[in-house]
This record gives structure tokens, sequence and C-alpha cells, in this order.
């Protein structure tokens, strides 16, 4: 039976289950996956897409992404094609595709001699999901070193674009397009085994605020400016705290784990759960970290 997307078949599946796209392994299907292989690929499906009125979303490495069980009915857009995963110098500059591992370009620019990005190398995902997040640490954010990023417009159109038009703030930017193509990084040059060594002082002081992978397991709430999430969490006497198959990690406090039988609503029920008592304990509100399809 054919559909909008039928010209593309060799790079679109329908009713693809989404749960294993994601850290915490639930959520139902998305009605087209799409993984493009060239840019003019993407712009093409994304420009049909919005012609048709389908709805379109990008996955990234799905570390912070909560899918519910009725799943997504647009267009899902995976970047794991070599051409969304490229990391490029060009003198003090690194250029990679938005589907590249945030931790493969950290030691990719520390190979290189490039510093500034080193105390990123813990954070999970894709550069695509950590520039929408303004990923970061108490040590800074991604933010900070981007020169410039080309993004895909809702029309299928490819713009190049300057970190005033990203609007970073605390953990988030004001993206405005449905795909981050690729990103540009303006680094420090320094002595490469220096930087390595500090590359592996973050990964070890990091490693020790986590639980081991691969166990199902994401953040739940974005640290508030001047608090810790896991602290609040800790204070408010809701780490441990469960609800069904999900519960908040022990040792972890900000750290959401997904068992056998998890569901979407679980999860919802037990982080609204959380943020109500950490609002009351502390006055603080909790943002959170987990994006909900």
């Amino acid at each position: 039976m054919s559909h909008p997307l039928s010209s593309f078949s060799g790079i679109v599946r329908e009713n693809e289950p989404l749960a294993p796209y994601t850290w915490l392994q639930i959520g139902g299907p998305t009605k087209y996956l799409v993984e493009p292989n060239t840019v003019e690929e993407l712009g093409k499906v994304v420009g049909v897409c919005h012609e048709a009125g389908i709805s379109v979303r990008v996955l990234g490495g799905g570390s912070n992404l909560l899918v519910r069980e009725s799943g997504f009915s647009g267009a899902t857009f995976l970047l794991s094609a070599p051409t969304f995963q490229s990391v490029r110098r060009n003198g003090n500059s690194i250029t990679c595709g938005a589907g590249a591992k945030l931790s493969h370009v950290v030691t990719f620019a520390v190979g290189e001699g490039l510093g500034g990005l080193e105390h990123l190398i813990a954070i999970p995902g894709t550069v695509g999901g950590a520039l929408r997040g303004n990923a970061g640490s108490h040590d800074g954010e991604v933010a900070q070193y981007v020169s410039s990023a080309t993004i895909l417009t809702k029309d299928g159109v490819v713009r190049r674009v300057d970190p005033s038009e990203l609007a970073f703030t605390h953990r988030a930017s004001g993206v405005d397009g449905v795909a981050i193509v690729d990103v540009t990084f303006d680094l420090v040059p320094g002595d490469s085994k220096a930087l390595t060594k500090r590359q592996q002082t973050f990964w070890i002081l990091k490693r020790r605020l986590q639980p081991s992978f691969p166990e199902r397991a994401a953040i739940a709430f974005v640290d508030p400016v001047g608090f810790e999430a896991a602290e609040l969490i800790q204070q408010a006497g809701l780490s441990g705290s469960s609800e069904g198959a999900v519960r908040m990690s022990s040792m972890f406090p900000n750290f959401l784990i997904a068992s056998t039988g998890a569901t979407s609503v679980q999860v919802q029920v037990l982080l609204d759960r959380v943020k109500a008592g950490v609002q009351d304990r502390s006055g603080v509100q909790l943002q959170q970290h987990l994006q909900i399809w």
C-alpha cells in the first residue's frame, strides 16, 4: 500500500518499535522510521513530510527519551549514516555530524591537541542532542565553544546559523528547525598528553556520580542553577522511591531505573511525585530532563 514516503522505500521502515532505540527501553512504534544517507536525502524527505502534514522528530542517542506506549504517529529520523557521524578538523576548529557520539568528538579533539570539551566526556548521546539540550557539567556547557551549526528547517531547507540563532540557555536551546545537521566547535590548542589526563580525570569523577551501564537508566532532572538534583532528591527522602517497575536509584538519586514491565505512565507518575516532594522540602522546582514523545 502506498503512502507519502513510498518513493523513499529504501530508507523508510513502517511501524518500527522505538523502545530498542532508547535507554529506558520503553515505548511504542513510530509510523515511519527514516534513515537518510545524505543531507540532500534528509532535506527531501523532510520536505515531503512538510507537504503531507506528517510530523517529524529526530532521534539522537535515546539517553534522555521516554516514548509513550502509543508511540509516535509521524516520521522519526535516525541520523546513523556515515555522513551524519563524521568528525573532521580544520585549523583549531572541529566540525562534526549531529549523529556523532559526543564522547567520540571529545576524544577526537583531545587526540588532536584541541581543548575545551574534555569536561563533556561522560555525557551520553549525540552531538545534535547535546546541542539541543545545551548539555554540560559544573565546568561548562556545549554552547561555550559552538561557532556555528547547520540546521534543517521544517520545509526541508538547509541553513547555516550562528550561536545567537541557537538561543542557548541553561540546559536548553531554542533551535528553530527540524534537525541539526552538523556543528562546528572553535577550540583551544593545547598539549595532547595534558588534555588526555584532564579528560581521564573528568571521566573518573563523572563515573562516580552515575550508575554503570547498560542498566536501563536515564537522568531524571536537570540540575537547577546552584543545586544538585541528586542532593535535593536525597534531602526530600525520595532516593530509592518507586512506582511499579520504575525506581529512583538509591545510590545515584537523580537516575531513574526501569525494570521489565516498566511503562511510560509509571515513569511520569514517579517523576511527578519526586518533583512535588522536592518542591515541598526545598522550594526548588525541578525541570524534567527526560523528553516525552
